[in-house]
């Protein structure tokens, strides 16, 4: 099993989270010891190729850009300059860079995004620009210059069918060459332009913004609303109005009966932890899951998962509550103690070994729960 990291170059981890993370940029030089690509140039054609990953085709003239989305029958010369490919969600699809992501588990799971691959002939990048989450900038192959600075300046170009800073004044340059890495926090603005062919990793942690974390609650309370058939059926009542002489006037009992709501909807911390951990595990519109288990009875997949032992699917997105474990966007509530430490163990180790879960199958709830994470396709055997 990949272990997190416990330094960054010759920095531990421990320091950057106290010193660097959220706060400011750091440049490491050989970040990552003994780092290897997770994929060669092919394979990442192949994954532009691929219907059911992301991908994105950015291409520079002049001042002018343009933006198409894969998949991709081909894609430019790596002799033409000044184009990229962004692959998006590599992690789901190549062990590789799902085993360099489990390096960062330093980091909460529930800031985690995704790993996007960028690929660029000479002069490639997608134009100075700024993110809204943390994201660490890992070299894979050849070299990129980046320009960076604090974002003084939001305008983005009008014209532009990509959120580029219409002004960019740098304060620092690197050259990043294989293994090295930069960390950059939320809306600090960076430059990235390829030297010769090249290739880069960039591990993205989503940091929330308030109307994300209120839509996902509201969101959640409205879906419970929704499956309650006695609230359901509470409807805004209107009984004697009579005749309108203003018909377009906003009636103000219907402001009433929606302020109402309002005040009513005082969750509590374990009804917005629901939400969050619903939320934050939510899989993609693009992600699906195969069900391996189709021709199998119950009784052959609990065998072979006892044999062999579990693990989470790359795919698979799992957090843990006081109470609650949430798994790709569900919640699941266990009512024994056994269960949720079996579960909390299954979502912090991402997998376990066959000893772990036959001991964990004698409890029935817990046999329940990951037969059927088996059969909708959340994990996979561990050999």
């Amino acid at each position: 099993m990949t272990t997190q990291l416990l330094k960054l170059a010759d920095t531990p981890v421990d320091q950057f989270m106290q010193e660097d993370w959220h706060i400011r940029p750091r440049l490491f030089k050989n970040a990552i010891p003994d780092f290897e690509a997770v994929c060669d140039l092919e394979t990442v054609f192949e994954m532009a190729s691929d219907e059911d990953i992301e991908s994105r085709l950015i291409q520079r003239d002049g001042q002018n850009w343009s933006l198409v989305h894969g998949p991709f029958e081909a894609l430019p010369s790596l002799e033409q300059p000044n184009w990229t490919v962004l692959v998006q969600g590599i992690d789901h699809h190549l062990p590789e860079a799902y085993d360099l992501l489990q390096l960062f588990r330093f980091i909460p799971d529930a800031r985690l995004d995704d790993i996007m691959l960028s690929l660029a002939s000479h002069g490639g990048g997608v134009g100075p620009h700024y993110d809204s989450y943390d994201v660490f900038l890992l070299q894979m192959h050849g070299k990129r210059r980046w320009k960076i600075g604090p974002l003084t300046d939001s305008t983005l170009k009008k014209d532009a069918p990509l959120k580029i800073l219409e002004h960019f004044t740098p304060t620092e340059e690197f050259l990043l060459e294989p293994g090295d890495m930069l960390y950059l926090p939320p809306n600090y603005g960076h430059d990235g332009v390829a030297e010769g062919v090249c290739t880069t990793l960039s591990i993205g942690f989503r940091a929330l913004n308030k109307a994300e974390v209120v839509s996902g609650i509201l969101h959640d309370f409205a879906d419970r609303i929704q499956s309650d058939e006695t609230l359901k059926k509470q409807l805004f009542s209107d009984p004697g109005r009579g005749l309108q002489s203003r018909p377009a006037n906003l009636p103000d009992d219907l402001i009433e009966f929606a302020l109402t709501l309002m005040r009513e909807f005082k969750p509590g911390e374990d009804e917005i932890a629901v939400s969050l951990g619903k939320m934050l595990t939510e899989p993609k519109p693009i992600v699906y899951y195969e069900n391996n288990t189709e021709d199998m009875t119950i009784e052959e997949i609990r065998h072979t998962l006892i044999e062999r032992g579990i693990a989470l699917s790359m795919k698979t997105r799992m957090l843990v509550g006081k109470t609650s474990v949430f798994i790709n966007g569900e919640c699941v509530k266990p009512k024994r103690k056994e269960t949720y430490e079996f579960l909390s163990n299954l979502a912090n180790s991402r997998q376990l070994e066959p000893k772990e879960v036959n001991s964990a199958f004698v409890n029935e709830e817990a046999a329940f729960f990951v037969i059927g994470f088996a059969k909708a396709g959340w994990i996979d055997t561990l050999f």
